[in-house]
């Protein structure tokens, strides 16, 4: 997609469906010749003053009926989202009275805009750099309180800023080569090497603490996937029901009612939690139960906890072992349900070598529930994170920080082993173009579609 500055687009703004309002966004040299040809009120738009609204009515200028009663708010540039020329217009809500006034500014010369188009040029005019339009995404998508904090702050501008200033000492210590390279002729004594390395390996502890932080920060965006596994009626569904605070799964005192896995997300202190619960674990000679409990084994295989739930008022038998065993114990929390009754399970040490985490609870009455959920928090969460962040990577960011580390790490090496800082220099100014391509610096099209192709239509 190609950013064409001489036309003007337009989109509607809000979700489709019922509503108290809709807003048609547009944006472009010829916003406010089209609000002149479609908009009746209080005064003409191309002649208002910036951030001003107006009050009328949006008419069709071929037949001149009234499409529907509206604001007009006018945002001349540079001071608009785009830094163009904007128009938003808020009529009724509802999909007819959207897509009325869309094809009447259509009709009067707008060009429906892209996905991501408006962010888009806001990128291409200098408003935003490209992690700024990414935190846009990402507080469109975000699942949590605490995710959409971290997206505000991300946008604006302290990650950025961050990678900016790494190019910029990178871009530095290029200098300092280049300044020797080209004047040892001239009398002047090349750059120090020992200098040099000194601030390449200052870069590169800073580089891989910020890889480190945004690694540690992917799971406040992507959430984290926690399976309920074991043998039948040990009260999985009952326990997703409490954890999820409502009445989810289908719960009934005979084994083998889950024969599917079932899905919910719940935001656990800020943290997008989804949880699994799966059929019971046994031998089975029925086809569709077998299929479940197959699906059961992707789930632990796939789930980032697994929350083995064993009833607390049996021993052990060689099943919950066996569950026990499958699973690498890092990733298990064992869940001794209907803690209500009589306690009878117990841990023999002879058929597992692992302590595991474990907590009681009961799905009759609750008990051990919350303390269940703080439990999985802790497991996920280390205590040196602070749960928030100006760091949400991406894919793209994770690939572009890898990179740069990759090169930067091969720039110290060359140093180190005297090779020459001409040949380091090579290496260093890959650095400075994979840091430079995370905020949009000499960056293609290709990649910036990309970008812009995951956005709604409208932002």
């Amino acid at each position: 997609m190609k950013i064409r500055f001489d036309d003007t687009i337009a989109a509607v703004a809000t979700p489709p469906g019922e509503g108290g309002l809709c807003v048609i966004r547009m944006s472009g040299p010829s916003s406010y010749k089209i609000a002149d040809r479609v908009f009746r009120g209080s005064s003409v738009p191309s002649e208002s003053k910036s951030h001003t609204v107006l009050y009328g009515n949006v008419i069709d200028p071929a037949t001149h009926f009234i499409i529907d009663e509206v604001l007009l708010t006018i945002l001349r540039a540079p001071r608009t989202y785009t830094r163009e020329d904007v128009v938003e217009i808020s009529g009724h809500g509802g999909t007819i009275s959207s897509r009325r006034i869309l094809e009447v500014l259509i009709n009067s010369g707008v060009r429906l805009a892209d996905p991501g188009e408006f962010t888009k040029r806001a990128f291409i005019n200098g408003r935003i750099d490209l992690v700024q339009a990414e935190a846009v995404a990402e507080l469109i998508r975000a699942r949590t309180d605490a995710c959409a904090r971290s997206a505000v702050r991300q946008l604006g501008g302290q990650f950025s800023s961050t990678i900016g200033d790494l190019r910029h000492r990178i871009l530095s210590v290029l200098a300092l080569i280049e300044v020797g390279l080209d004047f040892t002729e001239e009398g002047l004594k090349e750059i120090e090497q020992g200098h040099i390395l000194q601030l390449l390996n200052g870069i590169q502890d800073d580089l891989v603490e910020v890889f480190n932080r945004a690694v540690k920060y992917r799971v406040l965006k992507d959430g984290v996937r926690v399976a309920l596994v074991g043998k039948p009626n040990v009260g999985k569904s009952s326990l997703l029901n409490h954890l999820l605070d409502r009445n989810r799964a289908i719960v009934d005192a005979n084994p083998g009612t889950t024969r599917d896995t079932i899905e919910e997300t719940i935001d656990l202190n800020g943290l997008p939690v989804t949880f699994v619960d799966t059929a019971g674990i046994h031998k089975s000679q029925d086809p569709i139960e077998n299929q479940g409990i197959s699906r059961a084994q992707n789930e632990i295989r796939e789930a980032d906890l697994v929350l083995v739930i064993i009833d607390a008022s049996l021993p052990l038998i060689q099943d919950d072992y066996f569950i026990l065993n499958s699973i690498p114990h890092e990733r298990v929390c064992m869940v001794l349900n209907k803690s209500d009754l009589e306690i009878m399970a117990q841990i023999q040490p002879h058929k597992t070598q692992y302590e595991y985490k474990s907590i009681y609870t009961s799905a009759l009455n609750g008990a051990g529930i919350d303390a269940l959920k703080m439990l999985i928090f802790e497991s996920v969460i280390s205590d040196d994170i602070i749960f928030e962040s100006d760091v949400l990577m991406n894919s793209r960011h994770h690939e572009q920080l890898l990179l740069a580390q990759n090169k930067l790490a091969q720039a110290v090496h060359i140093m180190t082993i005297d090779e020459g800082s001409e040949v380091a220099a090579i290496e260093i100014r890959d650095v400075a173009v994979h840091l430079g391509s995370i905020i949009g610096l000499d960056i293609g099209d290709q990649v910036l579609d990309l970008v812009f192709s995951q956005f709604c239509i409208g932002k």
